[in-house]
């Protein structure tokens, strides 16, 4: 994988752009065309993506959480084929140029020869709306545009869209059916204030590495963390606010606390990843500690059932 930040035509390329979030099924399927019509044309197949998402410079209050960081991102897509990722920077110098000037600007300046246009993609300020629209301006300027199908995943559309709205309403199986592997986060562990640990549950608290990725529904959810040492290990984990040991008059910042089966490991300032696998219950607010370490005795046991590391 190459990574290409700035003007490089030293390779005649085929290419396919978009923010390419998740790097899920449907984008995986779209680079799969992509090299297999690199392949015919004798190009290198190549992605083109932006360091930010659009909308948090078109639109800043409509900017969605992010599915991947950017770090993950560029792995997965190395993963999925691309052998060159040009990483544009969505700016208002980028953002107000037409269509026909957008394809100019690849064929000139990072030796774009050929563009897959994906299933409903378009771009350009003037945003044509017509599949041949883009094929003639794309001719004007030598860049063949090229109509990539569209991919059904079991039937039904997939999107990051459709995935984050997965994560939001508590359908972590749903999102991992389009993302082709589990939702995860990853981040550091902090030293929290050890009130899981006095009732006999030790979580690891985690502070996401990307501010920006989308944090799913709260809950209470089976999860797999993998631990420093690469071993992938059931565990249960909250996202909330912790209503039982917090006080409902001033509640503090939502937090994503992981407590990892049958692990007894130090994880402070270390990185972890969870992977979320079923939601389990909505956060609630008990009567007493008691009761609470029954639920999390009970959700323990179903997670036993559930998680397969």
């Amino acid at each position: 994988m190459r990574i290409i930040t700035k003007s490089d035509s030293s390779r005649r390329r085929i290419a396919a752009v978009g923010m390419y979030d998740g790097v899920h099924l449907g984008h995986r399927f779209l680079i799969d065309y992509l090299r297999l019509e690199a392949g015919t044309r004798r190009l290198t197949p190549a992605v083109i993506t932006f360091s930010r998402h659009p909308l948090s410079i078109v639109r800043p209050l409509e900017s969605p959480g992010l599915l991947t960081s950017l770090e993950d991102r560029l792995r997965l897509l190395d993963e999925a084929g691309a052998e060159d990722i040009i990483m544009l920077a969505f700016n208002d110098r980028l953002r107000y140029k037409s269509a026909k000037e957008f394809l100019s600007m690849l064929h000139r300046s990072y030796g774009i020869d050929a563009l897959v246009l994906g299933f409903n993609n378009r771009f350009g300020h003037d945003r044509p709306g017509a599949f041949d629209d883009y094929r003639r301006l794309g001719a004007e300027v030598g860049v063949e545009v090229i109509q990539a199908p569209e991919y059904r995943g079991a039937a039904s559309r997939v999107s990051s869209s459709l995935i984050r709205n997965s994560l939001l309403t508590g359908s972590p199986e749903k999102a991992a059916e389009s993302l082709g592997h589990n939702y995860c986060l990853r981040g550091v562990v902090k030293n929290g204030e050890h009130l899981g640990r006095k009732i006999g549950f030790p979580t690891a608290n985690l502070m996401p590495a990307d501010k920006e990725v989308l944090i799913p529904k709260p809950g209470a959810y089976a999860a797999v963390v993998v631990t420093p040492d690469g071993v992938r290990r059931p565990a249960m984990v909250n996202i909330g606010f912790r209503p039982t040991v917090s006080d409902p008059l001033a509640p503090g910042k939502i937090s994503i606390e992981a407590h990892i089966l049958d692990y007894t490991g130090y994880l402070y300032e270390e990185e972890i990843i969870v992977e979320f696998v079923s939601y389990l219950r909505g956060e609630q607010r008990f009567q007493s500690i008691d009761k609470l370490r029954a639920q999390l005795e009970a959700d323990a046991a179903k997670v036993r059932k559930l998680v397969k590391p």
